[in-house]
This record gives structure tokens, C-alpha cells and sequence, in this order.
């Protein structure tokens, strides 16, 4: 591996974006457009930056060949040294075509931190670079041009076939010219393959099934170093060889294939123990994370900027209890109503804790606890309907179903609140919850008996509907 990587820099920000600290200050507006590639034109060797000419559905587009690669291959410091390594991919992780599903297993010394296979938009990802055959070769033409070009600083490389690929890009139109120049690759819209693959299973060994609680085998507290967890970005700053790596995720940027399907990461085999600890840094020194390679003198955190790590809301569920049944029918009555459209139902599971909290693990079927979430849309207004499955918590709770209205970047404040509801004993925090939405109201589910009558199914059913028509007119101020 090269000692010094020359893309780090240009790495840590895509163009037009500002920071201040380790939060993005501004971020420049560029005209949007969604462009689906017919063809590459030619390659501009010329300027500062290697251009690759395309012809598109929407005109001619110029995009700088960092820029590209950037959003193909380089979402993470791993991959970047992976390019950069005559075998990169070969040592991250080992491939075998002859099972199935397919198997991308990682090797028990590796680094790679299992966070970045979580979702199955990442390991889609990781698949496609695995085993796309021009993927690998587009990856493995990266180090071949450095080799090639020791000093030049005209990044280059060769890129895949990128025919029936979809981007949505933020461009300015050249004053003398029509053709727009790729200012950012906001999204792939659309990978394309050129084989497909049904079936992938990624093998991390870090992905430990979670353990049986309650045997006393709990280990005991332990006591988290001073180290700031959020210190500002330096980039003058030399990182600490060993040191702690400060990992920021970029926002809103996503790569979909759907050329790989049925990808999954396997559960592995090690037990999880909980370990509840404590950090003691109300006083400590606000640190600083910097740019570059680990060195033995460095005395900041490394800085690893990602993207495409931040796109799936939230995990959905494989086995659905038998109460999402009975709520899917009663939204899909919802549905039926002129004035709302129903946008979708979904299953998911609660987030994994981030303090010492195990309330979400203890449940009468061992599985994580569960959530229902419905998106309605009334009156261009979407309302998300959401319930978490608390009476099947050893410890049943009783709940209701929450109504909200969801301020601005509102799949940052979903999932904000389910994983303060894990974080909060099972427990949804009202106050929490105001912060995050403009409409929040929070309705009771029927009663289960009428005098000594247990009430039927369908007759739950229709109260239930009954009781959310009634909320969401008092939400809404309309008589739905």
C-alpha cells in the first residue's frame, strides 16, 4: 500500500460543500436533473481534472473522473486503500461463487468495520463491487493508473460500462456550450450488472448473534476512555497511529442495484455480552480529528468521511407478529377513505440500544422487539402512524398508537425517536417526540371487553379504525 494516499484530501468533501468543524456549514444549490446514460462520448485528458464525456436522456454531461469514482467505489477509507493495494479486494474479504447463496466472507483479522455491512443497500454494494466483473476491473484500473502516473495529479481511471445507469445529478450548464458539468453525483439511481445475482450472504466475524439475557454471565461494567467521540476536524492535524478512528457519515447520497438481490449479512456465531459502562469526560479537552495516515507522533483521531451509509431507515422484521396483521388491516381500512392515500405498511425492528439498556432484547420469542409504521398521505401531508409491539415484552406493556407529523429531514427524526425509545427502557419520551414533529397525538387502542363480553376481532378491528379516523380529524383539524 502507498504510504501517503492522494485522494484522503479530496475525499473528505464532495464539491460544494462547506465545513465548519465536522458538521457541513453550506452546501452550494445547483440545478437538479435525473439523467439515464446512453453512451460515453470521449475522455478529456486536458484539464486539471480527467472529464468523462456522456451522452444522456437529458443532453451531453461532463463529469470529473475523482467525482465518479468517488461515488462508485470510495464510500469508505477501507475501499480507498483497497484501490490503492495491487490486491485490495482480494484481501478485504474472499468470494465463493460455488455456493449458495453466493458468500463474501470477511477474514477474522480484518478491519472492516461490520457498521458498514448493516444495511442491505451496503452490502448490496460490496456485492456489486465483488463480483461485477467490470466493477473489479474499473476498482483494480484505479491502482493500475497511479502505478502509471506516479506524478501526475490528473486523477484517472476506467470507469464500467455506464449504459442504462441512473444518476441524479447537480450540474450547471457551461455558458458557451450545452453541456452540463457534473458539479455532484447526488445518487445512483441505478446500477446496472452484467450478471445478476440472486442470493448473496456477506460473512463478518464481528456479527454476533445476541445472547440469551438473564443467565448471570454478564460481564461487569468497565470504565470507556476519555476520548472525545465528536472532536472538530483539523486537517493539519497528524492522526495517532492506534488511535481511535472518528467515523462521519455524509447524508443523503445512495447506490441502488437492483441487478443483486436477496442480499444479506449472515448473523454469525458469537454470543453477545452486554457490557454497560460509563465514561467520565464532563472535563475533558474537546479533541480533534485529522486527515492523512496514522503516524507514531500524530495526536488526533483519523478522520473517515462515508456515504451510502445512511440510507436505510430502519431494519425491517422477516417474522411479523400476529398483532401487525389485525394493524395492517385496520390502516388498509384507513386506506379505503377519498381523502387519505395509503403509501405503506411495514414491520420493523427497534434499533440496537446505544447505552446500557436490554428492555428491547427481552421478549417472549427471543427476537428483538418490533414496531408497525404506516405512512399516510392527506392532503399532500404525510402522517406516519406508529406502534411498537410492547405485550410482547416478557414484562408486557400496555401502549397506544402514535400519530405524527414529522418536521423537516423526517427520516432523521424517525428514526431519532425509535432509537430514544430503545434507548429510553421501551418507553416513548413525549417531549422527545414534540421536538421532532409539528402534528403528535397519542390514542388509546380499544378495550378488549364490553361489560363481560369479550369483544370479537372484527368488532376491535372497527373500534380501532373508528378511533383513528376520529384522531387524525382532531390532528388535521378536518372531519375525515
Amino acid at each position: 500500500m502507498c504510504s501517503s494516499l492522494p485522494i484522503e484530501m479530496a475525499n473528505l468533501v464532495s464539491p460544494g460543500r462547506t465545513y465548519s468543524g465536522r458538521e457541513v456549514l453550506k452546501e452550494l444549490e445547483y440545478q437538479r436533473v435525473t439523467v439515464s446514460i446512453s453512451g460515453l462520448i470521449k475522455v478529456d485528458k486536458l484539464s486539471s481534472n480527467c472529464r468523462y464525456i456522456y451522452q444522456t436522456d437529458k443532453g451531453i454531461i461532463s463529469i470529473s473522473g475523482f467525482e465518479l469514482a468517488r461515488t462508485l467505489f470510495f464510500h469508505n477509507r477501507h475501499l480507498v486503500q483497497a484501490a490503492y493495494t495491487a490486491n485490495g479486494l482480494s484481501e478485504l474479504a474472499f468470494i465463493d461463487k460455488s455456493t449458495s447463496p453466493v458468500t463474501i466472507r470477511f477474514p477474522k483479522t480484518t478491519h472492516y468495520p461490520v457498521s458498514y455491512v448493516l444495511t442491505k443497500r451496503k452490502v448490496a454494494h460490496l456485492a456489486w463491487l465483488f463480483l461485477d466483473q467490470e466493477a473489479r476491473a474499473s476498482f483494480f484500473s484505479i491502482y493500475q493508473n497511479f502505478q502509471e502516473n506516479n506524478n501526475s495529479i490528473n486523477f484517472k481511471f476506467t470507469p464500467p460500462d455506464l449504459v442504462g445507469w441512473e444518476f441524479d445529478l447537480s450540474v450547471i450548464k457551461e455558458s458557451q456550450s450545452e453541456v452540463l458539468e457534473v458539479q455532484r453525483i447526488e445518487s445512483i439511481l441505478e446500477a446496472r450488472v452484467s450478471e445478476k445475482y440472486f442470493g448473496v450472504e456477506v460473512i463478518h466475524p464481528k456479527k454476533r448473534e445476541k445472547d440469551k439475557l438473564g443467565t448471570g454471565n454478564e460481564e461487569k461494567p468497565f470504565k470507556t476512555p476519555n476520548i472525545d467521540l465528536n472532536p472538530e476536524l483539523d486537517v493539519g492535524e497528524i492522526p495517532s497511529f492506534g488511535g481511535r478512528l472518528h467515523t462521519q457519515k455524509l447524508k443523503g447520497f445512495s447506490f441502488n442495484v437492483s441487478g443483486i438481490q436477496d442480499v444479506f449479512l449472515s448473523d454469525g456465531n458469537k454470543p453477545y455480552k452486554p457490557r454497560p459502562g460509563f465514561n467520565d469526560n464532563q472535563n475533558a479537552k474537546p479533541e480533534k480529528a485529522g486527515v492523512g495516515s496514522p503516524e507514531k507522533g500524530g495526536n488526533a483521531q483519523e478522520y473517515d468521511p462515508v456515504i451510502n451509509q445512511d440510507d436505510d431507515t430502519f431494519e425491517e422484521a422477516e417474522e411479523l407478529p400476529s398483532k401487525f396483521l389485525i394493524f395492517e388491516q385496520v390502516i388498509n381500512e384507513l386506506g379505503k377513505h377519498k381523502k387519505i392515500r395509503l403509501e405503506s405498511i411495514k414491520c420493523g425492528i427497534f434499533p440496537a440500544p446505544l447505552n446500557n439498556s436490554q428492555t428491547i432484547f427481552k421478549t417472549k420469542d427471543g427476537t428483538t422487539l418490533r414496531f408497525f409504521v404506516a405512512i399516510l398521505e392527506i392532503s399532500e401531508i404525510k402522517i406516519v402512524v406508529l406502534e411498537a409491539d410492547t405485550p410482547s415484552l416478557l414484562k408486557a406493556k400496555g401502549g397506544g398508537t402514535l400519530i405524527l407529523g414529522l418536521k423537516d429531514d423526517a427520516n432523521t427524526n424517525f428514526k431519532e425517536i425509535i432509537q430514544h425509545f430503545s434507548d429510553s427502557s421501551a418507553q416513548w419520551q413525549h417531549q422527545y417526540i414534540w421536538e421532532r414533529a409539528d402534528v403528535f397525538l397519542s390514542c388509546n387502542h380499544p378495550r378488549i371487553k364490553e361489560g363481560n363480553r369479550v369483544i370479537s376481532e372484527e368488532e376491535y378491528k372497527n373500534k380501532w379504525v373508528s378511533i383513528l379516523n376520529k384522531k387524525l380529524s382532531e390532528a388535521l383539524g378536518w372531519n375525515l
